[in-house]
């Protein structure tokens, strides 16, 4: 391996892959942290309107992006999956089921944008979780037609709702804790 190769799988380490203890539980820990908010953010969603998860959109977009962003991954992907897998044992929602790829795609679409910028501007917070929510919201708008039989239109319609409020309300909540955790030293 040539000396510009290694440095190119160093960048990829550090900008994507993050495997230390502390992420690593970290993640689990954070992705029971994640189930327990969407436990009670998707409840209230629930009881406005099942399909539109608006809380629970914007709760599921910040952690996603803080956890990718401070932990990299696997963290991300194990944060997501732990948060699906109990979604599944609790029954917190009939597309649970969807949460499973929803996460995982939606972490790794998270980790490709942040590894491309700096994350320093609301404008890179922006495109990723422009990025997260639409893959994420493609499976869950899937599982809302597939699950509740709901048409297609309604189901888009249900997502695109879900899908901008996690963009707006993820990007200013993951900018301004990602800002403070710096700012603290945490990161």
């Amino acid at each position: 391996m040539s000396l510009n190769s290694e440095q190119v799988l160093n960048e990829v380490d550090t900008r994507l892959w993050r495997t230390d203890t502390k992420a690593l539980v970290g993640a689990i820990i954070l992705g029971v942290v994640s189930m327990l908010l969407q436990q009670v953010s998707i409840r209230i969603d629930s009881a406005i309107w099942t399909p539109l998860i608006i809380l629970g959109g914007i709760t599921w977009a910040t952690l996603t992006g803080l956890i990718t962003l401070i932990f990299r991954q696997p963290a991300g992907i194990i944060m997501g999956e732990t948060q699906a897998l109990i979604a599944m044992a609790t029954g917190l929602s009939p597309v649970a089921l969807f949460f499973i790829p929803a996460n995982f795609f939606s972490s790794l679409a998270y980790s490709l944008v942040a590894r491309k910028l700096s994350m320093q501007k609301w404008s890179h917070h922006f495109l990723a979780q422009m990025v997260t929510n639409v893959v994420g919201n493609i499976f869950v708008g899937y599982g809302l037609h597939i699950v509740l039989k709901l048409p297609v239109n309604v189901a888009v319609i249900s997502s695109a709702i879900t899908c901008g409020a996690g963009i707006v309300g993820a990007t200013i909540l993951t900018q301004k804790i990602a800002d403070a955790l710096n700012r603290a030293g945490l990161v």
